[in-house]
């Protein structure tokens, strides 16, 4: 039997235009100007987890929906000063690399217009209640279409939370000038060895794309280390 000719073949075309465009435009952009790389690790959550579990009625007097990415949020800030390298623009004109003194932390949320990144600012500033519910708020903006360009300006670093929706791991592109961006898997339960034994804990991947004329890789590697840490002992970022 014959091919039937590709005129005649069902398919529909969609307008490359609105949303999807500059969201392509900007990520080609990004592609091109800056060179990836990313470096991957594994976070133990099982204490964050249960300290969620801990404080769910106190989050319910502050308003709030606790979610493990207020808790990411307020651990790049301390990773982040660490290693400012990761908070940066590369001044090409000026061939300077300038170190951002404050952590306006980007927030990547999918909407059915498309993907915006509005932006939790001056976030070291802020505890963690306070942080939980800008993310609360920030996010409902974009569902809800109501999102202003001054939500969406200002950002130093993008966190980009794969996770509730499935996969182990991504390549995040980076959001140009930014250095690096940072990508959250799936969390799930799964064995891993602790003091010899086989455990159950539940564990998270994390995907750090970097400039890699910023930084080197050594210097990405141990502020992801860093950044597991701080996640891994949660108490210390209810402050």
């Amino acid at each position: 039997m014959a091919d039937a000719p590709a005129e005649t073949l069902p398919e529909e075309r969609v307008r490359f235009v609105g949303i999807r465009r500059k969201t392509a435009e900007k990520m080609l952009q990004s592609a091109r100007a800056i060179p990836h790389v990313t470096h991957f690790e594994e976070a133990d959550l099982t204490e964050l987890e249960a300290l969620r579990a801990e404080l769910k009625d106190e989050a319910e007097k502050h308003g709030v929906k606790l979610s493990p990415l207020a808790f990411v949020c307020k651990a790049l800030c301390g990773a982040l000063a660490e290693f400012p390298a990761l908070n940066a623009v590369l001044d090409e004109e000026k061939q300077e690399i300038v170190h951002k003194k404050y952590y306006n932390l980007g927030i990547a949320v999918s909407a059915p217009q498309g993907l915006y990144v509005p932006v939790v600012k001056r976030a070291e500033t802020k505890d963690l209640w306070t942080v939980a519910g800008e993310i609360g708020v920030l996010a409902a903006k974009v569902r809800d279409n109501k999102v202003q360009l001054s939500d969406l300006s200002g950002g130093t670093f993008t966190v980009t939370n794969i996770g509730p929706i499935g996969g182990l791991f991504a390549t995040p592109i980076i959001l140009h000038p930014q250095t690096a961006i940072l990508g959250l898997m799936k969390m799930q339960p799964r064995p891993v060895v602790r003091d010899g034994q086989i455990v159950i804990r539940t564990m998270m991947n994390l995907a750090l794309s970097f400039d890699h004329r910023v930084l080197d890789g050594a210097e990405a590697a141990r502020f992801t280390t860093s950044l597991v840490k701080r996640l891994e002992a949660p108490r210390a970022l209810l402050g």
